[in-house]
């Protein structure tokens, strides 16, 4: 399995048979084109969402939308906190903190999630009742993953400040994850760095991979 970081949230997940793509807004493309390509959408903000994703050059491509994008293209738009079969993808979303969802897809008996931009998002001086929000809502929805996860991408966001780890270290204690990929740096790499530093908990070993640039590849073995 290879995977792509290509900018962002932007990500690229190549198996055997089946390319996926979520929340690609910018950055350079290399798709394997002899594999059917499916592209995932959490939500419409601009550095998730690039109306040019519907000009790919691709000879057998499926979009697969959040119902919360309002744009008429033919493509699946999933509802939150529902359960889909798209070929042979299957498909969980759950619902975002923010907007839209976050994808859970079964394929090749492969578990990966993509959050979107579904986080424990905290952030100083906002009102007590929207961060508890945030707090019981994210956690209500991590705690819906019953599966184990072979790879994730989580939500980790320095705009946070202090708080910028409240999403990854409730991940990393309620889930089985094989791997995490961190996004939604906003090409802020240096988060990287400082996380490696950073005395998180991990109770089942996850394997964190620590992005470095853009369009960096890694191939999963197992």
């Amino acid at each position: 399995m290879k995977v792509t970081h290509i900018y962002h949230s932007g990500c690229l997940v190549e198996l055997e048979n089946h390319v996926l793509l979520f929340d690609y807004y910018k950055g350079d493309l290399n798709i394997n084109e002899d594999k059917p390509l499916y592209v995932f959408v959490s939500h419409s903000h601009y550095d998730h969402f690039n109306k040019d994703i519907f000009q790919l050059n691709h000879p057998n491509v499926t979009y697969i939308l959040s119902s919360s994008i309002q744009y008429n293209y033919h493509a699946y738009y999933l509802e939150n906190n529902q359960d889909y079969q798209i070929n042979d993808l299957t498909i969980h979303t759950l619902l975002s903190t923010d907007e839209g969802c976050a994808f859970i897809v079964e394929v090749e008996n492969k578990v990966i999630y993509h959050a979107g931009d579904l986080n424990w998002w905290h952030w100083e001086g906002e009102p007590d009742e929207d961060n508890n929000y945030q707090r019981i809502t994210y956690q209500q929805q991590i705690n819906l993953i019953k599966q184990s996860i072979d790879i994730a991408f989580v939500v980790v966001d320095s705009r946070q400040e202090k708080d910028y780890l409240l999403g990854l270290q409730y991940f990393l204690n309620h889930t089985k994850t094989k791997y995490i990929f961190p996004i939604h740096y906003f090409g802020n790499y240096s988060i990287s760095s400082q996380l490696k530093k950073e005395n998180l908990i991990n109770p089942n070993h996850t394997i964190i991979k620590y992005i470095t640039h853009k369009n960096e590849d890694f191939i999963i073995e197992d």
